[in-house]
């Protein structure tokens, strides 16, 4: 019966899903040839097995009846309990063979940390691990003891995620199941904890039942997006394979998520939703809602009150459940004039205003003590869209959508099944009138049809790229995840979009949320036509309810959709808008990531600056050029001997070979590189011309978005600003936090206000994606050639509106330029430095040659800092100096360990891959974690300056 199923599925899916498409994705039937496999000059790295260790649980408290099970874990595969023939409830069971476990983490994970495996991130060593761990049962197993000062009170099991299924038990009783990536159980174990001696805690984790089969990248294909894996989403699809990961050896199954033990009385605290309300446009006053699930655990009726504290007051509201009953409770402002505020704090996406939090804390009394208690952080702010649809008796219609009021029925009112396609552009339908409520109807300005985000009233620039997954392993500590968000804030970005919610956990809203990132949230579906719909439709509805429950307190999260590139069928679609209407009700839910109201992805591959300027339109949620990083983050990913020239190594991890549809995609970007700035010898030199190209590709894609800022253009995200692992590709940092060519040019394209030269119109702009006004600036630009000798220098005044691009002039060349020049540009108010931004341009109409930026004279640098520590952080100011006559390019800065020559990282960087004219100087800022060490030091380099060292610190 079951595989009659599956067959029925599977014909389905090719009817209902393939349309035009030639076949879908089911992946590889078979694994390659050893043949077809990727071969390193070097054997594996032998992992070092670490012996046994008797661990102890310790609870880690956290609040007052709350505490992590971080410790004393052991992981072994089920066979080898059944064949021991002893039960994992025995207290004296033997598991000397078993591993100690990291939870949470993943079942690679622990083998990694263990030394069954070696790292999987270095050189070729995931073809050492076998797939086999994908498609084996594993028993988790915790020893513990209840918390003394926790006796008497009902006791819960949480576990915050696991994957992809999960049985849980408690001394030998069955708690319950888990299905899915994105659930979080909460088990009643009160009955069966023991208040003394020795718990057993123990969770079977079942694999997918479509784990597929990897298909390695090598030097004549990228292998597959993907494959049946899909079928199980909601899990991690992109586990069995991307252009931009490899296939990861567990598909990341294990409790990857942390487990907690909560100890409540009798009645216990449900799911919990906050609302803000602002009286747009005016943001001096909000109302504040909150919507509280209360469930009586016991047989008898219970009384009592809760309580509300938030914003410096306390409201209360009292209850009766009668036994075993739910109840909710709505706290209002027109009931309590404690809720509405006068001045509020609001939170504003990075680079228009402070991402400012509040807290509210909930607590149930019964019988005079605490039940339950919990804390719910979030911001005052409210959404709206610009968006164009489709009416009864209109077509294009301009809204202003706000979701919080259009929703108030808990109802959908925008319908993604009833659309339109004009060109390669959809049109969703209302389903209420153009009068009703939350639906406002203005005039084209220019932007339509293309989507605009509204944060508090003010249109937002989108800016930002995609994660495709936050680490390939799910490591996925704040500690690990936080330089990456922050590195997000400094580059100017104000959005992520969450791919098929692959990186769905609470610390990454926790980061958006205080960094000011807006979230656009996929749910676990990829490419219509093209991936493989889930096999249980209900399944994936589940998780998704609970994905939307449990993070839609975050301000940071602005857009919930279905899938990557593509629709929702019918069913899901029904369920996804209804759960999104009813249960959310404060965003807008967009139908397809590309095309609906939004422009189809790509390019992917390299192209010239020039063309970004030609198709900036509308709102792009995946833009991207390949990105190598530096030749010293290169050197961690593999050998020495893999280094050079270009081989196995570097295909496996991500330079891609093959085709893009019809055109290949790492062969444009090295010919790029070897056309622009000739041929290289060697790793450091090809690594050194990349970053060159890859400034000026990642500063083009923003700048070419700006020029047409609120005019056609309302936003672009990167394919991708943040790697999963080690990659050669898409990124604008490398996975161990350096901040290449991308992230430079990223971050000087996205500053708030920027002057920027358009290789399209040849016009000097003026960008400010911010809500400040400027006048009476002054915008210079100067030409120099490579000697530094100015060659022309024009002024012009600049009156600077929010959200608004203004030209200034245009740049013609003149006769006495030579083939290849600089620009400098400046933006000043008085004699303050704005901004500034400086180009290598060439006079050639047929070809971009800068082969003799080769020939610069090397040069060196000097340097001094001031430095003071500050809560545990560094700040520096650097001062950068070229003492020379000659010409400084692409400088680089780096901290340093004086003894070991290593980079030390992350280190937040003002400015980088900036250029110096003969005798200028400049200042740059840095801060990054002190460590306690006094071995510091600042280095500099470039493309004609040799690594040096600049200043200690």
């Amino acid at each position: 019966m079951r595989m009659k199923y599956v067959w029925c599925l599977v014909l389905a899916l090719w009817i209902g899903e393939s349309g035009a498409q030639s076949r879908l994705n089911f992946g590889e039937a078979y694994p390659q040839g050893r043949t077809d496999l990727p071969k390193s000059k070097v054997p594996f790295q032998k992992p070092e097995r670490k012996p046994k260790r008797n661990e102890v649980c310790v609870p880690e408290r956290k609040g007052e009846a709350e505490y992590f099970l971080r410790t004393g874990w052991e992981l072994a595969e089920a066979q080898k309990l059944t064949a021991s023939g002893q039960s994992v409830f025995d207290l004296d069971l033997n598991t000397k063979n078993w591993y100690n476990a990291t939870v949470p983490g993943t079942v690679l994970t622990t083998l990694v940390n263990e030394g069954v495996y070696p790292d999987p991130y270095w050189g070729l060593n995931n073809l050492a691990i076998p797939d086999s761990l994908c498609r084996t049962d594993w028993w988790y197993r915790l020893v513990f003891e209840c918390p003394a000062e926790q006796i008497g009170k009902r006791c819960f099991i949480v576990l915050d995620g696991i994957n992809y299924r999960a049985e849980i038990w408690l001394n030998g009783v069955k708690l319950g199941r888990m299905d899915g990536a994105f659930v979080q159980g909460k088990f009643d174990a009160t009955g069966c904890m023991k208040t003394t001696g020795k718990n057993v805690l123990a969770v079977r984790i079942l694999p997918p039942s479509n784990p597929g089969i990897p298909q390695e990248q090598n030097g004549m294909d990228h292998g597959n997006n993907g494959g049946v894996l899909c079928l199980d989403g909601p899990t991690f699809i992109c586990t069995e394979g991307w252009d931009w990961i490899p296939g990861i050896r567990d598909r990341n199954i294990g409790l990857w998520q942390d487990v907690r033990l909560v100890f409540t009385g009798a009645v216990v605290l449900e799911d919990i939703r906050v609302m803000t309300d602002l009286p747009l446009p005016d943001t001096t006053r909000a109302d504040l809602y909150a919507e509280i699930g209360l469930v009586n655990r016991e047989a008898v009726t219970k009384r009592g009150k809760v309580e509300l504290s938030v914003n410096d007051g306390v409201v209360t509201k009292d209850f009766v459940l009668e036994a075993s009953a739910k109840q909710r409770l709505r706290f209002d402002p027109t009931e309590f004039a404690e809720l509405r505020w006068r001045n509020p704090r609001l939170w504003w996406p990075n680079g228009y205003g402070n991402p400012c939090l509040y807290e509210a804390e909930v607590r149930v009394w019964v019988e005079d003590r605490v039940s339950d208690c919990r804390k719910i952080r979030f911001g005052v702010r409210e959404l709206e869209y610009e968006l164009t649809v489709d009416a009864e008796d209109r077509e294009d219609v301009r809204i202003l959508f706000n979701p919080q009021k259009a929703y108030a029925a808990g109802k959908p009112v925008i319908d993604n099944l009833k659309r339109r396609k004009v060109g390669n552009l959809y049109f969703p339908s209302l389903k209420t009138g153009l009068d009703a409520e939350g639906i406002t109807v203005f005039g084209n300005d220019g932007t339509e049809p293309y989507l605009v985000v509204r944060v508090n009233g003010k249109r937002i620039f989108c800016k930002g790229g995609n994660w495709g997954m936050d680490d390939a392993m799910k490591r996925v500590a704040r500690e690990r995840m936080e330089p990456y968000m922050r590195l997000h804030r400094e580059q100017g970005f104000n959005m992520i979009r969450n791919w098929t919610a692959e990186s769905t956990e609470e610390v990454f809203y926790d980061l958006c949320d205080e960094y000011g990132i807006l979230v656009f949230n996929d749910f676990s579906m990829s490419t219509e036509g093209i991936n493989l719909l889930p096999a249980d439709f209900n399944l994936l509805l589940e998780n998704i309810r609970q994905i939307v429950v449990r993070h839609r307190n975050h301000p940071s999260i602005a857009l919930w959709c279905p899938r990557n590139e593509g629709f929702a069928p019918g069913y899901l679609e029904y369920g996804i808008s209804d759960i999104i209407a009813r249960l959310d009700g404060t965003r807008h839910y967009i139908g397809n990531s590309r095309t609906m109201n939004t422009i189809k992805s790509g390019p992917w591959q390299y192209t010239l600056p020039v063309n970004y300027f030609k198709m900036a339109a509308g709102f792009a949620n995946e833009v991207g050029s390949p990105s190598l990083p530096t030749a010293e983050s290169v050197r961690k990913m593999m050998a020495e001997e893999d280094l050079w020239p270009i081989g196995d190594v570097w295909y496996y991890h991500d330079w891609l070979m093959g085709k893009w549809g019809d055109s290949p995609l790492i062969q444009g970007y090295q010919n790029g590189i070897n056309r622009q700035l000739g041929e290289s010898s060697g790793v450091d030199e090809f690594c050194r011309k990349a970053q060159l190209l890859n400034y000026e590709s990642y500063r083009a894609i923003f700048e070419g978005w700006n020029s047409k800022l609120f005019g056609s253009a309302t936003g672009v995200l990167l394919w991708m600003s943040h790697p999963a692992w080690p990659s050669m590709v898409w990124q604008t940092y490398s996975w161990d936090y350096e901040t290449p060519g991308a992230y430079f040019g990223a971050k000087k394209a996205c500053e708030p206000l920027h002057v920027q030269w358009n290789p399209l119109s040849r016009k000097v702009e003026v960008v400010n994606a911010s809500l400040r006004e400027y006048k009476n600036l002054t915008a210079k630009v100067c030409i120099y050639d490579l000697k530094g000798k100015k060659l022309w220098e024009e002024r012009g005044t600049v009156q600077s509106a929010s959200n608004r691009m203004c030209e200034v002039f245009v740049l013609e060349e003149k006769a006495n330029w030579p083939e290849v020049y600089f620009i400098r540009l400046e933006l000043r108010a008085g004699k303050q430095l704005l901004s500034e931004n400086f180009y290598w341009e060439t006079t050639s109409r047929t070809a971009r040659d800068f082969t003799v930026l080769n020939r610069l004279p090397v040069t060196r640098l000097t340097g001094r800092c001031r430095v003071r520590e500050e809560n545990g952080i560094v700040k520096a100011r650097i001062i950068v100096e070229n003492p020379t006559d000659k010409v400084a390019l692409a400088v680089k800065l780096n901290v340093r360990d004086k003894d070991t020559g290593k980079a030390v990282l992350p280190a937040y960087f003002s400015d980088g891959y900036f250029t110096l004219l003969p005798f200028e100087k400049k200042e740059i800022g840095l801060e990054f974690t002190a460590d306690g060490k006094n071995n510091r030091q600042i280095t500099a380099e470039g493309y004609n300056v040799r690594l040096q060292e600049l200043s200690d610190l």
